[in-house]
């Protein structure tokens, strides 16, 4: 089974989503977890346009 491009971007958008929720809720924890999910957003996004090129 391979992931498209298209499942790529849905991913991207759901991890991000769960970012700014984090980012709403107080406590330190949240705002690790938040940068942490953004840190994956980033590698994902590397990872989508070295593949689409």
């Amino acid at each position: 089974m391979e992931v498209c491009k298209t499942d790529m971007q849905k991913i991207i958008k759901y991890l991000n989503d769960a970012a700014i929720m984090y980012d709403n809720h107080p406590g330190q924890r949240n705002v690790c977890r938040a940068w942490v999910i953004r840190q994956l957003i980033k590698k994902l996004n590397k990872k989508l346009v070295v593949t689409s090129k």
